[in-house]
């Protein structure tokens, strides 16, 4: 099943964008260790999705929801069956899993991730 876990929101300045959801909503903002300008976001303890927000240089497009998927492989292939197709290369987060950027038909950027097997 593909449930949504993750939501990113790009900005032309991502620190200045944490600040203002931090002030705006609460949320508690920390810069992502592994990729520089992309900041973490907790929404609110144990309610709601978490969410980042980052620079647009890596993705223009406004708002990105993440999908958790079982196998990052067979997801992939399953979205270029349907008529998507791929939006970069899969990367792997230390102790979080792998990940990559994904399209549905009409272009709209999806996330998808795997959890980090144990």
């Amino acid at each position: 099943m593909g449930t949504i876990v993750h939501v990113e929101i790009t900005a032309e300045d991502p620190a200045a964008s944490a600040r203002f959801y931090a002030h705006a909503f609460g949320w508690a903002t920390v810069e992502s260790p592994f990729a520089p300008g992309y900041h973490l976001a907790k929404t609110g303890p144990g309610q709601g999705i978490d969410a980042a927000l980052m620079s647009r240089s890596w993705q223009a497009q406004p708002a990105i929801a993440w999908i958790q998927v079982d196998d990052l492989d067979a997801a992939r292939s399953r979205v270029v069956a349907a008529g998507g197709g791929l939006a970069g290369d899969v990367d792997e987060i230390p102790g979080q899993g792998r990940v990559c950027y994904v399209t549905d038909p009409e272009g709209t950027v999806l996330g998808i991730k795997e959890v980090a097997r144990s």
